[in-house]
């Protein structure tokens, strides 16, 4: 073996390193970006499955309310639909609801879920279960609440029935906290109540 072949051979060798080097650095930089991306895209997907599990309860909720009409128990059964649809995505603890009257200047009154909450009732046999919610909208509760927009008052008599709204808040907590620790996801709808007493025919 030549002196030359030597120096060569070591020269190569001092490449091969560089090479290797810039390589390591090369794919930190893209691992780096590919996993920010990989969060990201779960971050705003689970976000975006709330937002939508959200907007599904306040449609549940005024379409349910829009078939309950002047019923006393309307709001309670509106808030159980509510709830019944955002348990299952996980998300129904720490949620708000208010139930309004869709119109300018129209009543509403505000709800928080409150598991475990309003047990006791004033009939016999005691209702079964517990309100959840508080204000308790649930009649023989003791410690029912009349409804600001009482569901008594409610125009169910046709051609002119109220519009029933549901708004929907629920507080969205972000797995990583890069930007924002939780934002609240609110959402409305409203449907016009079903006629239930019909004029002279």
């Amino acid at each position: 073996m030549k002196e030359h072949d030597v120096i060569d051979i070591k020269r190569m060798k001092a490449i091969l390193d560089r090479d290797r080097g810039a390589t390591l650095v090369e794919a930190a930089v893209v691992y780096g970006l590919l996993f920010l991306t990989l969060f990201a895209v779960v971050e705003f997907g689970l976000a975006f499955k709330d937002w939508l599990s959200v907007s599904h309860a306040a449609r549940e909720g005024a379409r349910a309310g829009a078939t309950y009409g002047d019923d006393p128990r309307a709001d309670i059964q509106i808030l159980r639909d509510v709830e019944r649809t955002l348990a299952p995505a996980g998300i129904a603890d720490g949620m708000g609801v208010r139930i309004f009257e869709a119109k300018s200047g129209g009543e509403s009154t505000s709800y928080g879920y409150a598991p475990g909450t309003g047990c006791a009732s004033t009939v016999t046999p005691a209702l079964p279960g517990c309100c959840d919610w508080s204000p308790c909208p649930e009649p023989f509760r003791t410690n029912y609440i009349v409804p600001v927009w009482d569901p008594a008052d409610r125009d169910v008599e046709a051609p002119t029935t109220d519009r029933i709204g549901v708004e929907v808040e629920f507080t969205h907590v972000w797995l990583t906290n890069y930007f924002v620790p939780s934002s609240d996801f609110t959402t409305s709808t409203d449907f016009q109540v079903e006629p239930q007493v019909f004029g002279p025919s």
